[in-house]
C-alpha cells in the first residue's frame, strides 16, 4: 500500500472517513446519478459523491477512466464539446449547476480552473492576475493593487515577482507561471477550485511548492485535483475517490482509501499491478 506521512498528508485526524456522511453545511458539491456521453459513448456512469467544503479531494485512476472528464464537468466545462451530453446533477451549495437558469459565466467566476500546463495570457504578470476582474467591468487601480498583492501572497509568488509586475508573464519559470495561473484564478475569489494535472509539467521541487500550496489554499477554498501521481494524491488531499473505466470505484478519507481500501480494484491499482 502507499504510505502516508502524517506529517505530511494534509487528512485531519478528526474529519468524516465516509464522505457520504457529509451534512449539507459541511458539503460543498454533490453529484447524483451523474452520466455523461460522447455522442452514443458513455464516459461516466452513475457517480454520486459529496464533496467536502474547505478540504483537498484528489480523482486518481489509470489514463482514460474519466477523472478530467468529471472534474470538467464540475464547472461545464464540457459544454465546450458539441456531442456531450450530461444527465443527472451536481449541486453547487444546493443549487443544480445544470438548471436553466444558471448563469454559465457566473458559475466559472464561483468554480476556478487550473490546467495540467501553465497558461498565462500574453501580458503582463499584474495584468494576468486582473484579467478576470477587468472582465467584469473592475478597472478601480487601488482596488486591483490590492487584489494583485493578495492574490500572489496567496499563491506564494508575490516575494519573487513584486518588483516586476509590469513584465511579461512569460519570462517567469514553468513553476512561476502555474503559480501565477493559480493567482489568476483565486483573485476572482471562487468558491471551488479546479486542479487538473497541475504538476505534471513542473520539475520536483516546482512540484513541491505547488503541493504546499495546495495544503494552504484548503483553508479559504474547496480544492479537487485530477492526478497520475498517487504518492502526490497521498500527501496533499483529505478524500481520495478511485476512478476506473467511467466509474466510481471507492471513495472515502484518503488514510483509509491509501491503507485500507475496500475493493480488490483499488487495491490492484495502488499496487501497482495496473494502470
Amino acid at each position: 500500500m502507499i504510505s502516508v506521512n502524517p506529517e505530511v498528508s494534509s487528512v485531519s485526524a478528526n474529519q468524516v472517513t465516509d464522505p457520504s456522511q457529509l451534512t449539507a453545511e459541511q458539503t460543498a458539491l454533490e453529484m447524483k446519478n451523474l452520466n455523461l456521453f460522447y455522442g452514443n459513448k458513455q464516459a461516466l456512469f452513475d457517480i454520486n459523491m459529496k464533496i467536502p467544503k474547505g478540504k483537498v479531494t484528489a480523482f486518481i485512476g489509470p489514463s482514460g477512466c474519466g477523472k478530467s472528464t468529471l472534474l470538467r464537468c464540475i464547472n461545464r466545462m464540457n459544454d465546450l464539446v458539441d456531442i456531450c451530453r450530461v444527465d443527472g446533477s451536481i449541486e453547487l451549495e444546493g443549487k443544480n449547476i445544470f438548471d436553466k437558469d444558471v448563469d454559465v459565466a457566473s458559475l466559472r467566476q464561483n468554480v476556478g480552473m487550473v490546467f495540467q500546463r501553465p497558461n498565462p495570457f500574453p501580458k503582463s504578470i499584474y495584468e494576468n492576475v486582473v484579467y478576470g476582474l477587468r472582465i467584469q467591468g473592475i478597472n478601480d487601480k487601488r482596488y486591483l493593487d490590492e487584489v494583485v498583492e493578495k492574490s500572489l501572497r496567496k499563491a506564494a509568488l508575490w516575494d519573487e515577482v513584486k518588483d516586476r509586475l509590469n513584465d511579461s508573464a512569460f519570462g517567469l519559470s514553468g513553476g512561476q507561471q502555474q503559480r501565477l495561473v493559480i493567482a489568476r484564478a483565486i483573485a476572482i475569489e471562487p468558491k471551488v477550485l479546479l486542479l487538473d494535472e497541475p504538476t505534471s509539467a513542473l520539475d520536483p521541487i516546482s512540484t513541491l511548492t505547488i503541493e504546499e500550496l495546495i495544503n494552504e489554499l484548503k483553508e479559504t477554498y474547496t480544492v479537487v485535483i485530477v492526478t497520475h501521481n498517487m504518492q502526490q494524491a497521498a500527501r496533499v488531499s483529505n478524500y481520495a475517490a478511485f476512478m476506473f473505466m467511467g466509474e466510481l470505484i471507492e471513495y472515502s478519507d484518503t488514510n483509509q482509501l491509501f491503507t485500507a481500501p475496500s475493493t480488490k480494484k483499488t487495491e490492484d491499482y495502488i499496487t501497482g499491478r495496473y494502470g
